[in-house]
């Protein structure tokens, strides 16, 4: 696993062993090839909301990609450095962050996951398209929520705890 600097000192992203390109530019393309899109769908038709067809949702995904690309990089850019707008804690009900904190961003049924590095400072380790209510419900999303729970184990051992130490470990490898 190797960690990417997207916008640097505010947005990384991992390259797990194997993959071509960081996770955000590979859900960024998977999320807005429709083909991909359309097999997911057809494949998990069980949990589509009944008021949509697959090729509507499969549009929705895609312009939700979309937004989110231009949302990151907007956030990213301005001078107020507002990632924090799109990140939330993973779990909805946690009211205190501490360090290493499990985050999520999203736009309807698309998730990027994320761990919060330090104030508006926040490395992705995947993300999904959601389609039920809780991660743990279909295979997909609850090997998300595995990564992204090992990837936050992973950074406190190798003592990752803030921007400082993190950049330090990346100028290490």
């Amino acid at each position: 696993m190797k960690i990417v600097s997207i916008f640097a000192g505010k947005l990384y992203a991992l390259k797990y062993v194997g993959q071509s390109q960081n996770e955000l530019r590979r859900l960024l393309a998977f999320w807005q090839d429709p083909q991909v899109v359309y097999n997911f769908l057809k494949a998990n038709t069980a949990d589509l909301p009944k008021n949509k067809t697959i090729f509507q949702l499969a549009e929705m995904i895609a312009d939700d990609a979309e937004t989110i690309e231009d949302t990151l990089n907007q956030l990213t850019n301005d001078e107020f450095n507002r990632l924090e707008e799109f990140f939330k804690p993973l779990n909805n009900l946690e009211t205190n962050i501490r360090s290493l904190s499990l985050q999520k961003g999203r736009e309807q049924y698309l998730r990027l996951y994320s761990i919060k590095i330090d104030d508006n400072c926040f490395l992705i380790t995947g993300g999904a398209i959601k389609l039920t209510r809780f991660m743990e419900e279909r295979s997909h999303t609850a090997d998300e929520l595995g990564k992204i729970k090992q990837c936050r184990d992973y950074l406190g051992t190798q003592g990752i705890f803030d921007i400082d130490s993190l950049q330090e470990w990346i100028k290490e490898q």
